[in-house]
């Protein structure tokens, strides 16, 4: 499937419902939530299948945010037991998070070959009850542009402003 396809399964997806994907590697899929919002008794789920760690693969030559683009205001929402990668891309993150989330779990997924952060929760405000955990990140900031190598395997905060709306944030095991 596409991520044209994919991405539309992801923006109906309501309370409770569970994305699960096939173990195999999903060429130039990249993940939109764009306000995607579970609620706190039930859960929307994104992950792959149970003993397998399905790749999305960006392996193309155009300009996105991330393997995973957590758009603003998303909310409960768990994603589990997947694998990020790139290959020749320009790609500034394996999972970006934007202003407004909230009760999000990051757990399991490896997170490798990103041009730029792994996780980045640069310069955005309000995020509450973030947590990353057990998760593998490797090969992070391999080159963003032929002279610059720039990156880090989980960046939070930014100016002070925002380091100050960040509440929860939690790193634990990668």
């Amino acid at each position: 499937q596409t991520s044209a396809q994919i991405n539309a399964v992801v923006a109906g997806l309501k309370p409770g419902d569970i994305l699960t994907f096939s173990a195999g590697i999903y060429n130039n899929v990249a993940l939109k939530l764009n306000g995607l919002k579970g609620t706190k008794n039930a859960w929307i789920v994104i992950r792959g299948a149970s003993g397998s760690l399905p790749e999305l693969k960006i392996n193309t030559n155009v300009v996105l945010q991330a393997n995973i683009d957590i758009g603003s205001g998303t909310a409960f929402v768990a994603i589990a037991n997947l694998k990020l990668s790139q290959s020749g891309s320009r790609v500034y993150a394996g999972v970006k998070f934007h202003t407004g989330n909230n009760n999000i779990l990051i757990e399991g997924c490896t997170v490798l070959n990103i041009n730029g952060n792994g996780f980045d929760a640069l310069n955005v405000n309000s995020l509450t009850n973030i947590v990353i955990r057990d998760n593998t990140i490797a090969n992070i900031a391999l080159k963003l542009t032929d002279k610059t190598k720039v990156g880090a395997a989980i960046v939070v905060g930014g100016l002070t402003t925002y380091v100050s709306q960040v509440r929860y944030f939690r790193i634990v095991n990668n």
